[in-house]
Formats: C-alpha cells, sequence, structure tokens
C-alpha cells in the first residue's frame, strides 16, 4: 500500500503515516517494495516484512502450541525428542557455524541465545560449560510444552559442535539451561 492508501484507510494524515512507516521500517517491520505512480510524482508501495508478519500475527502461539500438545500426545517420547531435536539441529544451519575451542563456541552459542532474546551467561561446572539465561526465549511455548526446549538443545548441538543437554527449569518461570562438555 502507498502512503495516501494507508492514510485514507486509518483516517490520519500522510505525514502521520510516513512516521510510522519510518519506525516500522527502522524494526524491520516494514520494507518498500517499489513505486507507483501518483498524483504529482511515484509513490511508495509497502509491505510487512516476515518479521512483520510474526510480530503482528496473534495466530501463530496459539497454533504452534496446540501443535505441540498434539504431537506430544500422538509421538512417543522417542520419536518427539527425535523431532524436536531434528527441528533445532535443522534451525541451526541458517546460522553460521562458529570458529574456535569448545568455549569460543559457547560464548558463540550464548550469542545466538540473545539474539533470540534469552538473557545468557557462561559459566564453568565439573568439567562443563553450562549456558544458563535469567529467561527462555520460547517461555510462552516451554511453559506448557517442555518438548519445545529439545528444539533449543539441537540447535546449539548443530551450532556449537558439541553435545549440549537441556538443564532448563520449566514452572514457575522458564529458564534455560545447557550443559557442554569441554
Amino acid at each position: 500500500m502507498t502512503v495516501e492508501e494507508l492514510a485514507k484507510a486509518m483516517r490520519i494524515t500522510p505525514n502521520a503515516v510516513r512516521n510510522q512507516l519510518h519506525k516500522l521500517r527502522e524494526a524491520n517491520l516494514v520494507i518498500r517494495t517499489g513505486t507507483r505512480p501518483g498524483a504529482s510524482k511515484p509513490s511508495g508501495v509497502y509491505a510487512i516484512t516476515i518479521e512483520g508478519e510474526a510480530q503482528f500475527s496473534t495466530i501463530y502461539l496459539p497454533v504452534l502450541t496446540q501443535f505441540l500438545r498434539v504431537a506430544e500426545g500422538r509421538c512417543s517420547g522417542t520419536q518427539l525428542t527425535a523431532f524436536m531435536t531434528d527441528t533445532g539441529k535443522s534451525l541451526a544451519k541458517r546460522y553460521p557455524k562458529p570458529t574456535g575451542d569448545v568455549k569460543a563456541r559457547v560464548a558463540a552459542g550464548a550469542r545466538l541465545m540473545r539474539s533470540f532474546g534469552g538473557i545468557p551467561e557462561v559459566h564453568a561446572q565439573n568439567g562443563t560449560l553450562v549456558i544458563r539465561s535469567a529467561g527462555c526465549p520460547l517461555a510462552a511455548l516451554t511453559s506448557e510444552n517442555e518438548a519445545a526446549c529439545l528444539v533449543l538443545e539441537g540447535l546449539l548441538t548443530e551450532y556449537i559442535g558439541a553435545r549440549a543437554r537441556s538443564c532448563c527449569t520449566h514452572a514457575p518461570e522458564p529458564r534455560c539451561c545447557f550443559e557442554i562438555r569441554k
């Protein structure tokens, strides 16, 4: 849609629309996709990005939560574990693998978790490195579906290149925890 179309639909001024579009573009929620002939000059055409769709949609979380409930009910524990960890491993392939020793790769894994909305810290404990977060980027899912932690377990295992074992807590507030042997 153009600025003029948005202004007309929302019954606000074009300048108010431009101001909001600027903020949405900075947040990568909207992009300019082209132009259309206007009354005096071409008008920019704007569209919602994939990130914007996810941010603005209210159906993703209920669908995913219900999907996990059904999967937990229909799959054996072994099948569900494999499915969830494989999902995480597949997701990890979207990100460039870190280099360096295990400690450096675990630190990179913590930074990746931070980019997802976690608040991770890395600690050494009994021959392992532990990524512990004050929260969980999947808290809306893990509070009802503990198997969602396995997605992050698989993602970290693939990304770091070393086995990450979940030690997450789920109630009352979900907190991520993953142990990785040095």
